[in-house]
């Protein structure tokens, strides 16, 4: 599907070279019309005439010219570089300004789009919508922006970024981003009300869909909790902890960005899920043996039946849809996913 900005563009284009063709063949037209009116010349002499010299390729002319024809000449010359001037100038200002680049970026954005599964659909590109790009960029998760503010649009594309420029609050727009085919959305609109409309649309559009809602007014909290946002967050709420905890705990705050800011890190935690019969499932973490296979921490384990966390008790039995948080360094990570999804041996 083309935007808007690309079919204005290439409506333009078409017209553009439409005039240009038409001028031409005015000029032609005019020319041999000229030469059979003035001179009395059959046809193709005329065009013959007409043709090298618009084309300026010096060649003697057919017949001697008569002092109308001469003045004739001069006039065709001048308006066939006219019209030569104004389609180099026209399609040069086209390249210049990148018009065509834009076209061609388009298009490309919209094939990628069509290739995106499982991807993230970022709705603003503000400050903070900004950053969480940078975050799943570096990490390599498939995502899309959806901004509608020309300026933040044209810092996503220099940071080549698959983008929608439109309003993530107008209907079809969520389903342009693919969101049937998404299992996340992050909404970080300036407004509470967007985020919200936003929230709704996309609740309706993919029920299976994460869902998660940047908000400004605590007082909007439950409402987009009530419109299906799995997580709300407040900026202001996180960065005042997290301020109170680099004052107070500086230690317990090197440890929280150690293991989750991205870079050379020795530790992560991330989130492991157990599948229908693997190694682990049905096994009690005591007899998992996850700790001595793969050096990674079980943290906290998230019960597929109930969304709260538990810990890590020795006695509790991992099943199949369990959600493991686990501390260790990448490799450790990698060794336990195989161990959740690999088949267990009899």
């Amino acid at each position: 599907m083309r935007d808007k900005t690309t079919q204005t563009y290439l409506s333009t284009l078409t017209n553009q070279a439409i005039t240009l063709f038409f001028l031409g063949l005015a000029v032609v037209v005019l020319g041999v019309v000229g030469f059979m009116y003035l001179e009395r010349w059959p046809f193709v002499d005329a065009l013959y005439m007409t043709v090298i010299t618009l084309a300026t390729v010096g060649f003697k002319e057919v017949h001697p010219l008569s002092p109308s024809g001469k003045i004739f000449t001069m006039f065709l010359i001048t308006s066939g570089v006219g019209v030569f001037t104004y389609g180099a100038v026209t399609f040069s200002r086209l390249l210049v300004e990148g018009e065509l680049k834009r076209v061609f970026d388009k298009r490309r954005l919209e094939r990628e789009m069509r290739k995106l599964k499982d991807h993230v659909i970022v709705c603003g590109f503000g400050r903070l919508g900004e950053k969480v790009t940078e975050e799943l960029y570096r990490k390599g998760i498939p995502f899309v922006v959806v901004e509608n503010d020309p300026a933040r649009i044209t810092k996503a594309e220099e940071k080549g970024y698959i983008y929608i420029e439109a309003d993530s609050s107008h209907e079809g727009i969520l389903e342009k981003a693919g969101i049937k085919d998404a299992r996340i959305l992050i909404a970080v609109v300036g407004s509470d009300a967007d985020n919200l409309f936003i929230t709704l649309s996309a609740r309706e559009l993919n029920p299976k869909l994460h869902i998660v809602a940047r908000v400004e007014d605590p007082q909007a909290t439950r409402k987009l909790y009530k419109a299906g946002a799995n997580r709300v967050i407040s900026p202001y709420d996180v960065g005042a902890n997290m301020l109170v905890h680099a004052a107070l705990k500086p230690a317990v705050t090197d440890f929280i960005e150690l293991t989750t800011r991205l870079g050379p890190v020795t530790l992560i935690l991330e989130e492991v899920v157990i599948e229908k019969g693997s190694a682990l499932d049905g096994v009690l973490i005591k007899e998992s043996k996850i700790r001595e296979d793969t050096g990674a921490i079980v943290v906290a384990v998230r019960k597929a039946d109930t969304s709260n966390i538990l810990r890590p008790e020795p006695s509790l039995k991992l099943e199949k849809g369990d959600l493991l948080v686990v501390l260790g360094m990448r490799e450790d990570i990698e060794r336990l996913e195989e161990l959740a999804r690999t088949p267990h041996s009899l």
